[in-house]
């Protein structure tokens, strides 16, 4: 009997192919012995080999499967390198799609009475666990690590999910001194390739030849006996390579002011574009955003959610009798969800299993049971809303359109203002103010019909910090005074919330050793509750030894505490954007009062630096009058991604501010 439809059941045959010659368990005493890494002798670790061979696989019982076989050999230099004697491998666990790991191997090698001794992983040493239930983990711990050891780790992962190759990244937390992968994909698959980061990625692609023997199962028909019998046939067939390599790439260390340092790492991302199977149509798997959003709405756990009322229509009857324009029925329907619900902590664009109804129920759900409970809420009461999906910023930028791409959704409200975003799953948030998670670039709205558009999820408002300061000079050098501070905004949420989670004891010892230990009493804290104001915080303090006093003359920074004193970016260069998560301005007011007996001898000269792209300014001016010295300085900055373009203005625009603010007010005994 010929082969019917199993023209494109193919094993493909392995090869191993390296550009450097690099045998599991067998490692150099050069390597053992060395004590730093030659082109970055701070690191702590390094991978000195990287391989990976990733091919497909077909069963008859199971059908394609992906096979992914890694090779690591790994450097320990110090004990803060010890992180990385532990591998962690995830696995996806999610109803019949799992992944497995077999063929864990490993070697420990260190130097012992000169000689290179090695100690073998054993069993004990593997360890599986469930992280939820469509994750699981797998852990590799070697055995005998010390300052020095060289690791050697394999292991094979057999993924039944072929149409979705894992990304391959070139770049860690550590120096790669070399790395290569190898991909085999039969030409039944068509994939796309994206790239991420800035270190260059060897690539290339050719078509080889494979023969292969294919075993398959035939039934007869024989009167009313049936047999089975066992056959093989030769296939004849061309696949896809793709080599990939990298070598000396520099450890990618995550920097201030970064949403997620994974959207910068160097790697590629092959996403299924098609298929065409002998006998077969040809199939399209390619997507745009817009396919995306519609794919997800029409999920009952997602758009089916969102058609259900029955569970809350007579408590939003009762909520919004008597209210009449739209954003006070919204605002009322936002803190009652706000009030009933908890969130648990779960992310996702799809209600749990349970549904919505029962969330709503027990007054606990995930961010999609809550802020489609409010959008649906929202649209009960005639308002125009609809669900924005998200990636959080742990999520990242996502590199094409994919249903992974989301993991997040928040309420969108269309008012005669324009669209505000509402997120109910934080006791202290308030319109237009997301939480910091959710400030990751472009969301996209999908309106009822299953249409969508993108959103920009950066907020346009700048968060102010500002500060009246009093302050009174004692002969001792010490100071003392009053401070009034004042937080909008996102300011004003992170404020609410990190506030909220301990005593008030907790934060004042903690703003005390901020402002480089200030004693601080009369603490008085206003509108902590009423979100739609702003934050303002009220206090007196003293400090010790705040001045210099030197030949009859007070030498004073008139910022105090306040000053600016370490540039937060000290890198010379920087090739991923800066990302504060929302513009901001701090504006300070500071009245020194002059001492009996003395007069202003000099004050630092004002100054107005400005960025490029009118991305932001600094602003020092100071005077003295009647017996008192006033200072007015204002940090802005007008957008919360400054781009790596940019990056040396804005260190310099740093620099400016420190060297400006160090300057002393001189005041002279007369």
């Amino acid at each position: 009997m010929r082969l019917r439809l199993f023209f494109l059941l193919l094993l493909v045959q392995q090869i191993v192919v390296s550009a450097k010659e690099v045998k599991f368990g067998k490692v150099s005493k050069e390597e053992v012995s060395a004590t730093q890494h030659a082109m970055y002798p701070w690191a702590n670790a390094a991978i000195l080999h990287k391989n990976e061979w990733v091919r497909y696989n077909y069963q008859y019982e199971t059908g394609w499967s992906l096979v992914r076989e890694v090779h690591y050999r790994i450097k320990i230099y110090n004990r803060e390198g010890f992180d990385w004697a532990t591998l962690q491998v995830p696995l996806y666990a999610g109803g019949n799609n799992r992944e497995d790991i077999s063929g864990v191997k490993g070697f420990t090698f260190n130097i012992v009475d000169g000689k290179v001794v090695d100690t073998k992983l054993k069993n004990d040493g593997v360890f599986i666990e469930e992280v939820n239930e469509y994750r699981n983990k797998a852990s590799i711990t070697m055995p005998e690590v010390k300052e020095g050891s060289v690791l050697d780790i394999e292991y094979k992962i057999v993924s039944p999910m072929y149409w979705s190759v894992d990304e391959f990244k070139f770049q860690y937390n550590i120096p790669v001194d070399y790395a290569q992968v190898r991909l085999e994909i039969p030409e039944y698959f068509l994939f796309k390739q994206y790239s991420r980061g800035f270190h260059p990625i060897k690539f290339d692609q050719s078509q080889e030849n494979r023969s292969m023997n294919v075993s398959y199962r035939s039934s007869d028909q024989m009167g009313r006996l049936g047999r089975t019998t066992h056959k093989s046939g030769t296939l004849n067939f061309e696949e896809n390579v793709y080599t990939m390599k990298v070598s000396n790439v520099p450890a990618l260390l995550d920097e201030k002011y970064t949403s997620n340092i994974d959207n910068f790492r160097s790697s590629i991302k092959f996403e299924l574009a098609s298929t065409r199977f002998p006998n077969k149509p040809f199939k399209n798997y390619s997507l745009t955003w817009e396919d995306v959003a519609k794919s997800i709405y029409d999920y009952d756990s997602f758009g089916g959610e969102l058609n259900r009322k029955n569970y809350f229509d007579n408590d939003v009857d009762q909520i919004i009798q008597g209210l009449s324009s739209d954003s006070e029925k919204a605002m009322a329907l936002f803190q009652f969800v706000k009030t009933k619900m908890n969130w648990d902590n779960f992310v996702g664009v799809g209600c749990s299993s349970q549904g919505i109804r029962k969330a709503y129920k027990e007054g606990k759900g995930n961010v999609a049971e809550i802020n489609l409970m409010l959008t649906a809420m929202l649209r009960y009461a005639g308002l125009n809303a609809n669900p924005v999906l998200v990636s959080t910023r742990s999520n990242g930028i996502p590199l094409f359109p994919t249903s992974d791409g989301f993991n997040y959704v928040v309420s969108g409200l269309q008012l005669d203002n324009g669209l505000i975003l509402l997120d109910a799953t934080e006791k202290n948030a308030f319109p237009d103010v997301l939480p910091m998670r959710a400030l990751n670039w472009f969301g996209r709205l999908i309106r009822e019909d299953g249409t969508s558009r993108e959103v920009n999820l950066m907020p346009k408002t700048k968060s102010l910090d500002a500060i009246v300061l009093s302050v009174d000079l004692n002969e001792d050098g010490s100071i003392q005074g009053r401070c009034r501070q004042q937080y909008t905004a996102n300011n004003a949420f992170i404020f609410r919330e990190n506030f909220g989670e301990g005593s008030e004891d907790t934060y004042l010892d903690e703003l005390e050793k901020r402002y480089g230990d200030l004693e601080i009493s009369d603490f008085e804290l206003q509108n902590q509750y009423e979100l739609s104001k702003p934050i303002v915080q009220t206090f007196t303090y003293t400090k010790e030894s705040a001045y210099e006093k030197i030949a009859g003359k007070l030498y004073l920074s008139p910022l105090f505490h306040l000053t600016t004193s370490e540039n937060p970016f000290k890198t010379e260069k920087r090739e991923f954007p800066v990302d504060y998560g929302y513009p901001w301005a701090d504006k300070y007011i500071i009245t020194i009062n002059i001492p009996e007996g003395y007069a202003v001898e000099s004050v630092p000269e004002p100054i107005a630096v400005a960025l490029p792209e009118n991305l932001g300014q600094f602003k020092y001016n100071i005077s003295a009058e009647n017996n008192m010295i006033n200072a007015r300085v204002e940090t802005e900055l007008n957008t919360p991604v400054i781009p790596a373009d940019y990056y040396l203005d804005l260190k310099e625009f740093y620099a400016h501010i420190i060297k400006k603010e160090a300057e002393k007010v001189i005041l002279t005994k007369l």
